[in-house]
């Protein structure tokens, strides 16, 4: 059946509302428990401001405008990335549209929506999600501003700019590309003497200001942990991690399509001397580089390069596509479809195999048990200790037991690190004299003794999760803090 070049739209609308249903309904009936990442972020979207420890705050806008409209259940919270990322693939046809033409952005955008990682964080709430949208949303209205030097877009595209470095702080590298552009395509180095340019900076700048003010005032709190995570102090050289790294991506963008970059980048690289194929590849490497480069000098999360695959699926793509190689990219596609759907279904395919689960084979061993494990440690809590305060020794733990208690929990920290935004908000010092019931998955409190008047191990809680592990908190009642 032969498609008009104006109803690739609509039959991309179609595909992608069906997986979009199937995602929602799939979240709607989620067994697992709520991540301890998205019960940290839920708790800053009950408190707004305009920095966080480790994050810039469009997330938490996210969060707190789900929530608001549809309550506190696991479904709001994780609501947003179900809604960003039908605004992110549309974003990417608009691309591939802009550049090539309606067939090309068509399974560019279905390619996309389709990724692994897509698949996975649709059900996950994350900083991806709202990077993704606006570094998507940027990358648009620049191909549109460099090609037709139209106000609005350089307009839109500052203002994407801004909610981008609102979102996630490695958004800076999308700026990288954006000169690089401009200095390696000679005809558009005349953008360099153009006020438009420098408008859309300012107006990202200015976005991104309350942030930096924010940051100013605690002390650059955000972009010290940044340089913490990476690790880059700490050791030289780690050609194991990066290839980690590197082999992490096949699953990320999946494996036709990573080969199918690097092939283009290494064999075949007429694709790249095209304008189109030069914007999308600057577009792509830039980030891909650099958390390449850093995997190897200390490490990286297989997620860092997320803002990779939004030119770089458009890139590879586009190249299959002209070189009639279209049923490649079916394969990745339902390949990727396939892959969502067993790992959406993952217990029921083994409960339907009759395959014994344990703590390796799981992928969801990371939200399972917390709510069963909180709801007993609140038990006791209420009904044993009701004069006391909930104190916890991880971040996770403070986190999980925020939402599922509905309480405050705090966190014990005699070292006054500075290590999530529990450190910051919540300083113990505050309670001296006060009691505590605390829990931790560790059977000992000889660290606890000098910080109270009396300490007493008072009970033992344990969630049977798989035959080889089982989620377990033992329970100390602190009496008397006498502060650190």
């Amino acid at each position: 059946m032969r498609i008009r070049e104006g109803e690739w739209g609509t039959l991309l609308f179609m595909v992608v509302a069906i997986i979009w249903l199937y995602r929602l309904l799939v979240l709607g009936d989620m067994k697992s428990d709520l991540y301890f990442d998205e019960a940290y972020y839920y708790n800053w979207a009950k408190h707004l401001d305009l920095g966080y420890y480790s994050k810039p705050p469009m997330l938490s806008l996210l969060i707190a405008l789900t929530t608001k409209l549809f309550g506190d259940s696991i479904f709001a919270i994780k609501l947003g990335a179900e809604l960003t990322y039908p605004i992110t693939t549309l974003f990417i046809y608009l691309i591939a549209k802009e550049l090539f033409n309606p067939r090309v952005a068509f399974y560019s955008a279905l390619t996309f929506f389709t990724l692994p990682s897509v698949w996975l964080s649709s059900m996950i709430i994350s900083t991806d999600t709202v990077l993704l949208l606006f570094w998507s949303a940027a990358f648009y209205f620049f191909i549109r501003a460099i090609r037709y030097d139209r106000w609005s877009d350089w307009i839109f595209a500052g203002v994407a700019s801004g909610f981008g470095l609102l979102s996630k702080y490695n958004f800076i590298l999308f700026l990288v590309s954006v000169v690089l552009t401009l200095v390696l395509m000679p005809k558009y180095r005349l953008y360099f003497r153009s006020t438009k340019l420098y408008t859309a900076i300012l107006i990202a700048f200015v976005l991104f200001l309350p942030n930096l003010w924010w940051n100013y005032n605690n002390d650059f709190i955000s972009f010290v942990h940044t340089k913490q995570i990476s690790h880059i102090e700490d050791s030289w050289l780690h050609p194991n991690k990066f290839f980690e790294f590197f082999g992490a991506q096949f699953i990320v963008f999946g494996p036709i399509l990573f080969g199918a970059f690097w092939y283009i980048l290494l064999r075949d690289r007429e694709f790249l001397r095209d304008e189109r194929g030069l914007i999308l590849f600057l577009f792509a490497i830039v980030m891909l580089g650099f958390i390449m480069v850093l995997s190897f000098l200390s490490r990286s999360f297989a997620n860092w390069a997320a803002p990779t695959y939004i030119a770089a699926t458009i890139l590879v793509v586009a190249y299959l596509v002209l070189k009639g190689k279209v049923w490649l990219v079916w394969l990745s596609i339902l390949l990727h479809t396939l892959l969502g759907v067993v790992f959406y279904n993952y217990h029921q395919i083994a409960d339907a195999l009759h395959i014994e689960l344990t703590r390796k084979s799981d992928p969801y061993k990371r939200v399972l048990g917390w709510r069963d494990a909180l709801h007993q440690i609140g038990d006791i809590w209420r009904e044993r200790y009701p004069n006391t305060t909930l104190l916890a020794t991880r971040r996770a733990d403070v986190a999980e037991a925020d939402y599922y208690l509905s309480t405050k929990t705090y966190i014990f920290n005699p070292r006054h690190e500075m290590e999530n935004q529990y450190h910051m908000d919540r300083d113990l010092n505050e309670k001296k004299g006060e009691d505590f019931l605390l829990f931790r998955t560790l059977d000992e409190m000889g660290d606890l003794l000098p910080y109270f008047e009396k300490v007493g191990k008072v009970g033992k809680v344990v969630v049977p999760l798989y035959s080889d592990f089982n989620r377990t908190y033992y329970l100390f009642h602190c009496v008397g803090f006498k502060g650190y």
